[in-house]
């Protein structure tokens, strides 16, 4: 498997033997297991810990997938790594320690693997590794000396591997699904709810998917588009000629999409909105024109910003970010990231522009866009809500 290789050169180039991986991204990455985001009752039985995890050994370039019993049916149809192990969370008849069961499954795995003999050194994510373990290293395992394995991860999932990008064009169309709905809402006007438009997105998404999947962003409308994020869909009648800003990034095999488009609702677009879609769109196409090997991530912020103040706009947030296993995935599109661009990258870029709270009108555009030898390709098909 590509990505765990890339995994472990990664961990090797900073010495680390062994890793112990908690968070989706990484555990989606190196294993091709869909890691659920652990919500509800799944969340309440497992105390709070991860419900899945990985230990990569380095050196023999393999991995184990460790997760809890309720999720084994879908890690054993997904893994690349082999038969999971499978700790229980919930007795349904007769009571469980799920702390005592998840401690010792992941114990005798790492005595399993060696971890108890020599001094090894093994990595970890401070920032989903529950206390629970950390714990559990500092009482059983005190040989190993315990270090950080973000870094080293980030730069194995920087650049994408064939896989990958086939998985983040399958993600794309579906976003290019949803986006489709909201121009049917806008070129058929029926004074529709926030709410409508939303429900109507969500299940179309599902319906090419056949799968419930996470969904999350924005719908907004009206006046609401005036101002960076200010939540919604909300309970909200459109009217006609209201403008209609949609941010959506959709989970699909463990890879994130992320598109926004904008729309006016049921007319054409007036001088005004004209006038901020413009801006929008040029910051994206100068965004494109200069995405390719070799430049830097700043490089392309400022081609944004300088296409802005050709039309008399500042910009007001970031303009963009990479996606992967994570929606917003460094290096990102920012003025103080001089990151060099690679080919196998896959960058989103959403230059916005807003009238402020006192104005009505607003507009950000994003699609994905992959950077290759050439130059840059455009991964979404959906066409730009408003034309000019």
């Amino acid at each position: 498997m590509e990505e765990l290789k890339k995994a472990c050169a990664a961990l090797k180039d900073r010495n680390i033997d062994f890793a112990l991986l908690s968070s989706h991204e990484n555990i989606t990455y190196v294993s091709g297991y869909d890691a659920p985001v652990q919500i509800g009752a799944a969340n309440d039985f497992a105390g709070g810990f991860p419900l899945q995890l990985v230990l990569i050994n380095v050196n023999e370039e393999n991995g184990k997938l460790i997760v809890a019993d309720m999720n084994s049916k879908l890690a054993i149809n997904q893994s690349k790594l082999g038969d999971p192990i499978i700790f229980s969370i919930f007795g349904h008849f007769s009571p469980i320690d799920a702390d005592l069961n998840y401690k010792n499954c992941i114990k005798s795995v790492m005595i399993n693997s060696g971890l108890k003999y020599g001094h090894p050194t093994l990595g970890v994510e401070f920032e989903t590794l529950p206390s629970i373990l950390l714990n559990l290293f500092l009482d059983e395992f005190k040989n190993v000396n315990i270090v950080s394995a973000q870094s080293a991860l980030e730069n194995a999932r920087r650049i994408k591997t064939s896989g990958e990008i086939k998985l983040l064009r399958r993600t794309a169309y579906i976003a290019d699904v949803a986006q489709q709905v909201l121009l049917d809402f806008a070129n058929n006007f029926n004074n529709n709810s926030e709410f409508e438009i939303w429900v109507k997105v969500q299940q179309k998404i599902m319906e090419e998917v056949s799968n419930v999947v996470p969904i999350v962003g924005e719908l907004v409308t009206g006046s609401r588009t005036s101002i960076v994020a200010p939540g919604g869909p909300i309970k909200r009648k459109v009217e006609i000629g209201d403008m209609g800003i949609m941010d959506i990034s959709i989970r699909v095999d463990g890879y994130w999409s992320d598109c926004t488009n904008v729309v006016v609702f049921g007319s054409e677009p007036n001088k005004e909105q004209k006038k901020y879609f413009k801006a929008s769109k040029d910051g994206f196409e100068a965004a494109v024109e200069m995405l390719r090997p070799g430049v830097r991530c700043c490089d392309v912020e400022a081609a944004i910003r300088n296409a802005f103040e050709r039309n008399g706009f500042k910009i007001t947030h970031y303009s963009g970010h990479q996606i992967g296993t994570t929606v917003n995935e460094k290096p990102r599109i920012v003025p103080y990231d001089k990151s060099i661009v690679e080919s196998g990258m896959v960058f989103c870029f959403e230059p916005g522009v807003y009238s402020g709270p006192s104005g009505c009108i607003g507009a950000r555009l994003e699609k994905m866009v992959l950077v290759t030898d050439s130059g840059a390709e455009i991964l979404n098909k959906f066409p730009w809500g408003i034309e000019i």
